[in-house]
């Protein structure tokens, strides 16, 4: 009897001791860092770009301190919001290397957001690309 109360007092102290680490222990694979986050306006609705690529980091700088006319986010589009969730509430996020600030772009790739959400497959699929033209720049967050 004694050997199962000590048992269980082990099974349970290990309990404790593993869900105070974990909840203590940032996930650092869903933080971000080392990039920019961007917000768009597009017809009243926002949203979020992670961005890692070091031009396309300038390229935004330039965007905001006014240098540079080139506004519309280019970029492959995935499934899901992105790392650390940055873009909910939408169920896509553009790759944040394979992303640019374009002046002009095929109006394929174009779309308002609630469409991209509505026909999300479609996008990641064949079209593979997000460039919304009536995109404007909100806000940049470094988190480099």
């Amino acid at each position: 009897m004694k050997l199962l109360k000590r048992s269980i007092l082990i099974f349970s102290v290990s309990i404790l001791l593993f869900s105070f680490i974990t909840a203590c222990s940032p996930d650092e694979s869903n933080e971000l860092q080392g990039g920019v986050l961007a917000e768009f306006e597009v017809v009243g609705d926002t949203f979020k770009v992670w961005v890692t690529n070091p031009d396309t980091i300038q390229q935004l700088y330039d965007l905001q301190d006014g240098v540079s006319q080139a506004n519309i986010p280019n970029g492959r589009i995935h499934h899901g919001p992105g790392q650390a969730d940055h873009n909910e509430p939408w169920s896509w996020h553009l790759d944040p290397q394979d992303i640019e600030m374009a002046e002009m772009t095929i109006e394929l790739c174009d779309g308002a957001l609630w469409f991209i959400e509505e026909e999300i497959d479609y996008f990641v699929e064949t079209v593979q690309r997000f460039c919304p033209w009536e995109a404007s720049l909100v806000s940049l967050e470094d988190y480099r």
